[in-house]
């Protein structure tokens, strides 16, 4: 995955001209909206990228806020944005497979990052480093790609889906952005069930997915946001930023 985004970041500018809008007026709207208050909040944000997200959280009132990607050249993108804006957001270079502890967070956040995931075991040890980096009570919000869109059709943010119809969890597949050149990106299919069974098996509790926001009706989003929370000692769920 790394690879692939250290390519992007060469020409990140087109590729943000496509799927930009859709990110600023859906995905992240439809975050916020899920999240609720932000104020004070501290914030991980897995598969950061250039930090778009990271950068509207902290505009929402996040206090702390940490982005962290595989790409060091995508990194190097949303530092060099946070000095051209300072905003006090972090960057490091790290593998969401796999990372460590890098602190107690109020909130983590994995913005179309999971369907990288290529295999059920690699999907588990993702979701398992947002719940260790995941204070008690403390929520992941993901945003997923959307089983349910249809393949070889252009969708609200331009990607067309280059795959069969019928899909098995992990399959692999490419997305196509309509840059110039055309820019691909290999994924992998996770259907809504096979998220859930997993974040559950991390021990998540309160599996759930939010409406997404400023779509037309009848519009099929490109991704989907998928809430669940890290229990407290106690079992509960109960937390601050509902």
């Amino acid at each position: 995955m790394s690879l692939q985004y250290d390519e992007i970041a060469a020409h990140y500018r087109e590729v943000d001209r496509v799927v930009g809008p859709y990110r600023e007026n859906v995905e992240i709207p439809s975050l916020l909206h899920a999240l609720g208050r932000v104020d004070g909040a501290s914030v991980l944000d897995l598969g950061c990228g250039g930090g778009p997200f990271t950068r509207a959280l902290r505009r929402q009132g996040a206090a702390d806020v940490l982005g962290v990607d595989a790409s060091a050249a995508m990194i190097e993108l949303a530092r060099r944005t946070e000095q051209q804006e300072q905003l006090g957001v972090r960057y490091e270079v790290h593998d969401i497979v796999g990372l460590p502890v890098l602190g107690a967070f109020d909130i983590v956040t994995a913005a179309l990052v999971l369907h990288y995931a290529d295999s059920r075991s690699t999907l588990a040890r993702m979701c398992r480093s947002a719940y260790v980096n995941l204070a008690p009570h403390g929520r992941l919000l993901a945003i997923v790609g959307n089983p349910r869109l249809q393949p070889q059709v252009s969708q609200p943010n331009g990607f067309v889906l280059n795959r069969p119809d019928r899909l098995r969890d992990g399959d692999p597949f490419t997305i196509s952005i309509p840059t110039t050149p055309p820019t691909s990106l290999a994924v992998h299919y996770w259907s809504c069930a096979a998220y859930e069974d997993v974040l559950k098996d991390c021990g998540f509790t309160d599996v759930s997915w939010e409406p997404m926001t400023g779509l037309p009706t009848d519009t099929e989003p490109v991704g989907l946001v998928l809430s669940a929370r890290r229990p407290g000692a106690d079992g509960s769920s109960r937390g601050k930023t509902e």
